[in-house]
């Protein structure tokens, strides 16, 4: 089945929204202080078990609503039983995903459209760059800075980071690659004199954090090209 125009996108997009926009930080502290007695984990299993299938407009395919939650509940307890490191965050986000991969790839024979695919695709690639890969850049820089915060807050610096990841994925899905450089080049003069003030590592800190978030949106934006090209 081609990938584009299975279920897989429209129940990518369902997950995103539930485990990241849908989620407040409020009940993750919850679900890590309560393990799997917490009723914000059974709330939010819901939730990342319905929206999935509601995308799909699929009424027929009920039946996944309990295979995501039993699923997703188990993974979301042992998650809340480690601590949070970016290898944890990227096993926990594949295995969520692999199980939707698999029941839209192989226990179902529904399609999309071709223009419903395009829609759902690139609201999966847009939620996908902005807390997603937020927070995936906020765990690598605090690996490698050694930070002792474990907090990831939705600031200005974060929606900053948001923003300028969604130009890039317009820029590369647009074909307006040379566009890149002059968002490098206008954040760096508006940062220009904070880094100034604050010395060499603030300015080592700002670029290891742009590069890998700028890698990150590229990388989103030739996979979404690939597919809608291919």
């Amino acid at each position: 089945m081609d990938p584009l125009i299975s279920l897989f996108f429209p129940m990518l997009a369902g997950h995103l929204l539930a485990d990241f926009w849908l989620q407040p930080s409020s009940w993750v502290s919850h679900k890590k202080e309560n393990g799997w007695k917490s009723k914000k984990l059974i709330l939010h299993t819901l939730i990342a078990s319905i929206l999935p299938v509601l995308f799909t407009l699929q009424l027929k395919l009920w039946w996944f609503v309990p295979v995501i939650f039993l699923t997703h509940y188990l993974i979301d307890v042992l998650k809340s039983k480690v601590k949070p490191t970016m290898w944890f965050f990227l096993a926990d986000q594949m295995l969520h995903i692999g199980i939707l991969w698999i029941l839209a790839s192989f226990f179902t024979e529904i399609t999309i459209s071709e223009s419903f695919a395009y829609f759902w695709l690139y609201a999966s690639g847009f939620v996908l760059i902005t807390n997603p890969l937020g927070i995936l850049t906020g765990m690598f820089l605090k690996s490698v800075t050694k930070s002792e915060s474990n907090a990831v807050q939705l600031n200005v610096s974060a929606w900053i980071g948001i923003f300028e990841r969604i130009l890039i994925v317009i820029f590369v899905t647009t074909g307006q690659i040379q566009a890149i450089g002059f968002l490098v080049a206008a954040k760096s003069v508006f940062r220009f004199s904070e880094i100034q003030h604050e010395g060499n590592q603030k300015a080592e800190y700002f670029l290891l954090g742009t590069l890998v978030s700028f890698t990150l949106a590229i990388v989103v934006g030739l996979g979404m090209k690939l597919l809608i090209t291919d």
